[in-house]
């Protein structure tokens, strides 16, 4: 059985010989990755369709029982309708078949998949209506006519949580299930044997955006900051870089003080980062799931995240495996992560319950089984590995 995954793969973090050649950058998604990996341990051979802007011709790369195809993508895709980056992964597809193929996200790579025939699952990770709703400007419209597309078209499709699942109608509801996200087996090795934290707090989200709300965790940084005068602000992801759009916003409202705008950086450091900061403050006023806050909870740095964000209460068992807040308030924001800075029973309570119900719900064993048995039901077959399923290896 040969498993085909389409989606934004981080070349850099799969488990193949090649990842520390010089690959082109792609449209990074680390899940997805995770789990070619957590398929290839498990003893399938697996084709990856993703794409780059960094690319004039189409690339296949290939090492052990992973293929790897690169399909070329165009600047402003959202302007052609995504069109030529479609038909580009749909020529790799045929090119390069899959047995069957699980599709991430609603959006070109799935078009592309179910555009070859085979069967195909499509991961539901966000609902492009409701994106278009908080954020509407023409490129999320495109996004949004695109999920239309696919989501009609699609047999079977898979929700990340049930706060995703909740936001469908009902005909769409009809043809989902619901497996959440998990966090790889390898994270565990990636961990210090000793932590040493460091005097600072983080928050790690992509882009600048009503959504993700930094402002609001910058306002409740300086909060902080009045109380704990040495503290550090530390912000990572695609727009928090020096001279950003979020280092823009704290210089014009004077809320600059003890931050450090450190952008984006690869997997490996900002987990780092995350393993020895003294909490994680995720502003995001609404999230699918919240993949960083898991990788927090295993990395054993408490949470504070908000009380009516999406999927965020559930993944924090509704306050016990970390503090949940009223996101649109500073001081709301500023007094959750005071209370873990400044009780250490509360810091060692929230780390315990945080890891704990993590490894029990969110797990790679757990969820990649799941995802094994549906696809399962989908072919009317169990799935059968190519060759033996691997031993985990500890990565360094």
């Amino acid at each position: 059985m040969t498993i085909g995954v389409a989606g934004p793969v981080e070349l850099r973090i799969l488990d193949w010989d090649l990842k520390h050649t010089n690959l082109p950058s792609t449209n990074a998604f680390p899940l997805t990755s995770h789990f070619i990996n957590a398929l290839l341990k498990r003893g399938f051979k697996v084709i990856a369709y993703t794409n780059s802007t960094e690319i004039a011709e189409p690339m296949v790369l290939e090492s052990g029982n992973l293929k790897v195809c690169i399909s070329r993508q165009k600047p402003q895709p959202g302007r052609r309708f995504f069109l030529f980056e479609v038909e580009d992964l749909h020529k790799m597809m045929v090119a390069h078949p899959a047995d069957f193929i699980s599709a991430f996200w609603s959006y070109e790579f799935a078009w592309a998949a179910l555009k070859t025939g085979k069967p195909t699952v499509v991961s539901l990770h966000d609902v492009a209506f409701q994106i278009l709703r908080k954020i509407p400007d023409m490129f999320r419209l495109v996004r949004w006519m695109i999920n239309y597309i696919v989501v009609s078209k699609a047999d079977f499709l898979l929700a990340n949580s049930a706060y995703t699942y909740n936001q469908l109608d009902r005909r769409t509801k009809s043809k989902t299930r619901i497996i959440d996200n998990f966090y790889p087996s390898t994270l565990k090795h990636r961990l210090a044997p000793t932590t040493r934290k460091g005097n600072y707090i983080i928050t790690v989200a992509q882009g600048f955006t009503q959504r993700k709300n930094i402002e609001t965790g910058l306002q409740a940084f300086a909060l902080l900051r009045k109380q704990y005068p040495d503290l550090e602000y530390y912000l990572v992801g695609v727009d928090s870089e020096e001279g950003g759009l979020a280092q823009q916003y704290a210089e014009k409202q004077n809320l600059t003080d003890g931050v450090r705008f450190m952008g984006p950086m690869p997997y490996d450091e900002v987990f780092q980062l995350i393993q020895n900061a003294q909490v994680l403050l995720h502003p995001s006023r609404e999230e699918s799931f919240g993949m960083v806050l898991l990788e927090a909870m295993i990395a054993r740095t408490p949470v504070v995240g908000g009380k009516n964000s999406g999927y965020i209460p559930h993944l924090l068992n509704y306050g016990k495996a970390g503090l949940l807040c009223d996101v649109e308030s500073p001081d709301s924001m500023a007094t959750e992560v005071g209370r873990i800075l400044a009780d250490d029973e509360l810091y060692k309570a929230l780390v315990h319950e945080g890891y704990t119900y993590a490894e029990e719900n969110f797990s790679e064993d757990v969820i990649v089984k799941k995802h094994l048995m549906y696809y399962g039901e989908v072919l009317g077959k169990p799935l059968e590995p190519v060759v033996q399923p691997s031993t985990p290896q500890q990565v360094a």
